[in-house]
């Protein structure tokens, strides 16, 4: 259905009218614009008593003896300011607009009245909507049309009307819901219908939301709810250690940043006011004139003027006493901001000097601590060389250097200790706890902590390693606080290769009596095989050895330097007289019968080759010696000395 333009200029009045109903409070504001508005002053009063609260909690006492007179004196003066604030407040209800929450009586009569006028019309359109309906039923086939566009256009009318109808009806329940709310009440909550009784309003808009503010800060005006601040359990410590020191410096350095922001505060609080005061102080020079041009006119009264009345003088004398009520709390509180200033400055100035004495004192340590550091890296460095000079024997020069590595260790954690730490009972107590809990729940850690620092001992062991533990053999690939891991190697007793698993053991392992732990000697890389055949009873054997000595010794050259300065080093390390390395022949009577063996080390990195080639040239020569071949019986054998 579409709607068509109206044909009634009812609805035109009646938009007019609504627009004239809803913008007249708008008008009368801008006719009559007040020195200050409502926003305006508890927009201010808000602020102040954020400021408030702030000087009160926000700053943290930096533990001088002077910090709780400027914190009293800073109090002292923010309740002064609270009180000229809510004064001044108080005072400038006069002047605040009160008529935007009043309904006019007239405003309500039209509104009724445009509400009765649109229903009547509306049923004007539904009575013509019938009579083109019982027309159209009637009508020939040439007029059916026009009268449907008639229709159409009625029915279009009709239902801007119905909506409109809506939006008076409700407008007009809110007018008059809004007059009863506003009126004054009798004893039983009724309106009050006797016009020449008056009770005294109770307090709401403004004069409510000054009043809440004020109930926010009961401290300020009620002398039985004064509350003292909390008083700061930060004290000043006597001690010298850096610690401490430090730490009066942290919280000296958030006292000046928290009086900084408040400086700020202040400053900002202090603008608003003075911006609140220059109308004021104009109406007051205005009012003053005001007064002066009345007494010349009372002085030299002009022909054909009417003389002023003592009414005038009155009404002019009220007017600047309202003004003055309201513009002498605002200058007090102004002069009380600038007083909290100078203190806050004085406060802030106080707490400056004593961090710039703590900053010195704290240069002062560290470059004792750094030279008193460097001295015993000195001692430590001369006690060194002089070792290496005047003692000629190992196992005594390494001696002194573990004796030199504690002591010079011990006095370098005492000197931490003395410039670190401040309160050494507090810290005596506080480690005994912590002693106590840890021993008790991180036991098992605790081992394996423990089981770490022998296992990167003298005779530990290093990533790399190759170790045999708990039946596993394999090298060491990491070596943690906890846990050691190996990768695990595979095979027969003299060919071991990676099997591509990782095994993890905990430290404490080595603890346990059933797990010994095998490896190999810290700077060495060899072990040894055993190459071996069985001989005839009646077999020369010595030539048996000699033909086998021959090809391990053909072997052992290639890397026989190598294992010697591994072996040298190992005597040198532990002082030991040691057996050189080189191949050995044995005979061995077994369970089989007669052996002759030969010993040789070999290295672990090359130990499959360094067998195959001996087992290949063994075999090569048993097969073309016709007296060998005659000796041995049976293929000859290659196996591993030790038994992992």
């Amino acid at each position: 259905m579409k709607t068509m333009r109206l044909r009634s200029p009812i609805f035109a009045r009646i938009s007019l009218a609504l627009l004239a109903i809803v913008t007249m409070p708008f008008q009368a504001q801008q006719a009559n614009a007040p020195l200050v508005t409502d926003d305006q002053i508890l927009h201010h009063l808000n602020l102040v008593i954020t400021w408030y609260r702030d000087i009160r909690t926000q700053v943290e006492p930096a533990g001088l003896p002077s910090d709780a007179l400027y914190q009293a004196n800073a109090e002292s003066i923010a309740a002064r300011v609270v009180t000229h604030a809510f004064e001044s407040a108080e005072k400038a209800a006069p002047f605040i607009p009160n008529g935007s929450n009043e309904t006019s009586p007239t405003s309500s009569q039209q509104l009724l009245k445009f509400t009765e006028d649109t229903k009547n019309h509306n049923a004007d359109l539904q009575k013509q909507i019938s009579q083109i309906n019982d027309a159209i039923a009637s009508a020939s086939k040439r007029n059916v049309q026009t009268l449907i566009e008639q229709r159409d256009r009625l029915q279009g009318e009709l239902d801007l009307g119905q909506a409109m109808l809506s939006a008076l009806t409700q407008l007009t329940q809110t007018t008059i819901s809004t007059a009863l709310s506003t009126a004054p009440k009798n004893q039983k909550g009724k309106p009050a219908s006797n016009a020449g009784k008056s009770n005294p309003p109770s307090p709401s808009g403004f004069a409510a939301s000054v009043i809440q503010l004020k109930n926010s800060v009961p401290e300020v005006f009620n002398a039985n709810t004064k509350t003292t601040a909390a008083a700061s359990s930060t004290q000043s410590s006597s001690s010298n250690g850096l610690i401490g020191q430090l730490r009066r410096l942290y919280t000296q350095s958030l006292a000046l940043h928290d009086l900084d922001t408040l400086s700020d505060q202040t400053t900002k609080l202090e603008d608003l006011v003075n911006g609140m005061r220059t109308p004021l102080r104009n109406a007051l020079k205005e009012t003053v004139q005001q007064g002066r041009a009345l007494s010349a006119a009372a002085d030299n009264p002009q022909p054909g003027q009417a003389p002023p009345t003592k009414q005038d003088f009155d009404n002019l004398a009220a007017k600047f006493n309202q003004l003055a009520a309201v513009e002498i709390p605002l200058s007090q509180e102004a002069s009380a901001l600038e007083e909290s200033k100078a203190n806050l400055a004085d406060w802030r100035a106080s707490i400056a000097s004593q961090y710039g004495s703590i900053l010195r004192s704290i240069f002062i340590t560290v470059a004792i601590l750094i030279a008193v550091l460097g001295i015993l890296l000195l001692i430590s460095n001369l006690w060194k060389r002089a070792i290496f000079r005047y003692i000629t024997d190992i196992r005594r020069r390494r001696q002194f250097l573990v004796v030199r590595r504690f002591v010079i260790s011990f006095l370098i954690g005492l000197v931490l200790v003395f410039s670190v730490i401040s309160e050494f009972s507090s810290l005596a107590t506080f480690a005994g706890f912590i002693t106590a809990g840890l021993a008790v729940g991180l036991q098992t850690i605790l081992l394996c902590v423990a089981a770490y620092f022998f296992l990167i001992g003298r005779y530990g062991i290093r990533v790399g390693d190759r170790i045999t533990i708990a039946g596993v053999t394999g090298d060491v690939i990491d070596v943690g606080f906890v846990r050691f891991y190996l990768l695990e190697l595979a095979g027969t007793s003299t060919d071991l290769h990676p099997t591509g698993r990782i095994v993890a053991f905990a430290n404490s392992v080595l603890f346990q009596s059933t797990t010994p732990m095998f490896r190999q000697v810290p700077g060495t890389a060899y072990t040894w095989h055993e190459v071996a055949v069985s001989l005839q009873p009646s077999s020369d054997y010595q030539m048996v050895e000699s033909h086998m000595l021959e090809v391990v010794n053909k072997a052992y050259q290639k890397y026989q330097d190598a294992l010697n300065r591994q072996h040298g080093n190992l005597e040198q390390r532990y002082e030991l007289p040691l057996t050189p390395l080189k191949p050995v022949a044995q005979l061995q009577l077994t369970s089989t019968g007669l052996e002759a063996v030969v010993r040789y080390p070999v290295s672990l990195r090359n130990s499959a080759e360094t067998d195959d080639e001996i087992t290949r040239n063994l075999i090569e020569k048993i097969s073309k010696n016709q007296e060998m071949s005659a000796a041995v019986q049976g293929l000859p054998r290659i196996r591993s000395v030790i038994r992992s």
